[in-house]
């Protein structure tokens, strides 16, 4: 079994630094694995700076070229929707924002020839994003989400070199063209369930703890954590309290000043289950169930920038709910 991570990078961004760190927990559970690194030409070539050559000292780099035109986000998909193309027999295949908790090597008693994790540990109906999910699918003209009636993250694919596998990855391709040029739609999530859907349902659910999502409903895996995935995108908006040490940016540039793992981190690496910064937590379902509405951050907006007028709607609703409490009463 081999393992399978995609990178495109410049000096100016963390993904490598992302990697950087996967890599190397991979490579400390499982000091003997076949660990390949997908790069497109760009990427390979900014690893002759002295800060990013590490990476090739952990893995196999097999560099895919592209014309100068083409942005980084369409080399990251087109290479990651194509990985048969470039890597032969069977594979995991891991997002860079993550870190291997565990070793791997059960993976190949997986009793299915392609498979993934559910998108937030949970069922359509239970997630945060099902609106989201069935309106990006209306656009596009998908129906994986509805048919599936979930969605399996992109973070970790299993692959078996079956026809199965190889359907699935032809229509991924194929549905990710489709969504980037036609609908300008670059996520690659949507097309991953709608590929499936062409290929009648045939990937199979993975335990959840080969992709625990701690911020998505992954708590309930963290304990047996094979994979744990941060969601670096997560973590670039400007007000998000990042909840998980190893994602947080300050680390992460401390590792492209010098292209090295401090110690200090690798130890953190070493223990990854526990690398937790202070958060807020909600128990309360009423909240939860609209922390994405547009109202609710809207109302952060005002807060932020017209905090009179928050604190008049404040007190305002404040007064409404102690009159409803009396009249209740």
């Amino acid at each position: 079994m081999k393992f399978v991570y995609v990178l495109t990078s410049t000096p100016k961004d963390l993904y490598y630094e992302q990697a950087l760190m996967s890599v190397w927990s991979l490579r400390y559970h499982m000091p003997q694995a076949h660990i390949i690194v997908l790069v497109d030409n760009k990427t390979k070539d900014s690893f002759s700076e002295p800060n990013r050559s590490e990476l090739q000292k952990l893995a196999e780099i097999i560099s895919v070229d592209f014309e100068d035109t083409v942005s980084n986000v369409e080399r990251s998909r087109l290479i990651k929707t194509a990985i048969p193309d470039y890597v032969s027999g069977d594979f995991l295949y891991i997002d860079c924002d993550t870190i291997i908790a565990d070793d791997l090597s059960g993976i190949d008693e997986m009793d299915c020839n392609i498979g993934g994790i559910l998108d937030g540990h949970c069922l359509l109906d239970d997630h945060i994003h099902k609106k989201y999910f069935i309106a990006r699918d209306k656009k596009l003209g998908f129906h994986g989400t509805l048919a599936e009636g979930f969605n399996f993250n992109g973070g970790i694919v299993f692959y078996r070199d079956t026809e199965e596998g190889h359907a699935l990855f032809k229509n991924w391709n194929e549905a990710w063209k489709y969504s980037a040029y036609e609908k300008h739609d670059f996520h690659d999530q949507s097309a991953l369930n709608e590929a499936n859907y062409r290929i009648g349902l045939k990937m199979k659910q993975i335990p959840g703890e080969w992709n625990c999502q701690p911020s998505h409903g992954g708590l309930a895996y963290l304990k047996d954590a094979k994979i744990i995935h941060y969601y670096s995108s997560e973590f670039n908006g400007k007000n998000y309290i990042p909840y998980y040490k190893l994602a947080d940016k300050t680390l992460q540039n401390r590792i492209k000043e010098t292209g090295k793992i401090p110690e200090d981190v690798i130890e953190m690496i070493k223990e990854p289950k526990f690398q937790f910064n202070s958060v807020h937590l909600i128990n309360d379902d009423r909240i939860v169930s609209i922390m994405q509405s547009p109202l609710t951050f809207t109302l952060a907006d005002i807060k932020a920038h017209l905090p009179a007028l928050f604190n008049a709607m404040e007190a305002t609703m404040g007064g409404i709910r102690a009159f409803g409490k009396k009249i209740k009463k």
